[in-house]
């Protein structure tokens, strides 16, 4: 816990743990490849249409509901102001942080945190030969989508139609389970987190493979390995250790993306 803080800390003076931040790589090209996009303002830098450049939750689940339903296609997104910069995806997982480091990831410190989407895309090379399911949570959103669809989806509010497949589990904080799914090469995937109030961020997307038998907590539930959009070694391991991410079985699934 006092190493976080300490990365927080850190992170606000502009350094990050090695080449990785929160959201991602941004000096290799690995992952998925994301953008940053304020949902309260426009393309023009003036208040969108949506959310008039607030950020009431139910005006922006109304909007997130439309995107998603539109499959977040890039010409959508578009229509809102972009962060100055990307980043490359490789798993997400950190405990409850300011939620200004989002935009200050991106190369976008001046944008306000509030009613924000970071939306990551890729092109499946490599997955498990299993069905899956994505689970986890983030504070306040988290979905992921295959080839248009949704096929997991975490709120901390619901004033939209979607909800989790399953429900918050006895294993944490708000943990939920999307469908059992097959992912194969050339399949296409993103993965969106959202932050409406801009205060504080946080959470962890994991994956659970349907054939693979996983150790159990104390109240009976699968210590679940972390997505994880890259090939896995031993200091990424580590890495992933420091930022409170438990995983227990060492054989973490690999996902190869091309852009």
């Amino acid at each position: 816990m006092k190493f976080l803080i300490l990365l927080s800390i850190l992170y606000s003076a502009g350094l990050t743990y090695g080449e990785v931040d929160y959201f991602g790589v941004s000096k290799e090209d690995t992952g998925l490849h994301g953008f940053l996009y304020d949902l309260k303002n426009d393309a023009k830098g003036e208040p969108s249409a949506a959310l008039g450049g607030g950020a009431d939750p139910r005006k922006y689940y109304k909007l997130l509901e439309k995107l998603l339903e539109k499959g977040l296609e890039s010409k959508e997104l578009e229509k809102y102001k972009a962060a100055d910069t990307s980043c490359n995806f490789e798993y997400m997982a950190f405990k409850y942080a300011s939620a200004k480091l989002a935009p200050t990831a991106f190369g976008s410190s001046y944008i306000d945190p509030k009613a924000i989407l970071i939306v990551y895309s890729g092109v499946i090379e490599e997955a498990p030969d299993d069905e899956l399911r994505f689970a986890g949570y983030f504070d306040d959103a988290v979905m992921v989508l295959v080839n248009g669809k949704l096929v997991f989806y975490n709120a901390m509010q619901n004033f939209n139609k979607f909800r989790p497949e399953v429900a918050a589990s006895s294993a944490g904080q708000n943990d939920s389970y999307g469908k059992y799914i097959t992912l194969k090469k050339g399949d296409k995937i993103k993965i969106a987190f959202s932050e409406v109030p801009g205060g504080s961020i946080g959470g962890a997307l994991r994956v659970q493979l349907k054939k693979f038998r996983y150790k159990e907590n104390k109240k009976g539930d699968p210590i679940l390995h972390p997505f994880v959009a890259r090939k896995v070694d031993r200091k990424l391991e580590k890495e992933m250790e420091s930022r409170g991410l438990d995983f227990e079985d060492r054989r973490i699934p690999e996902f190869i993306f091309t852009k």
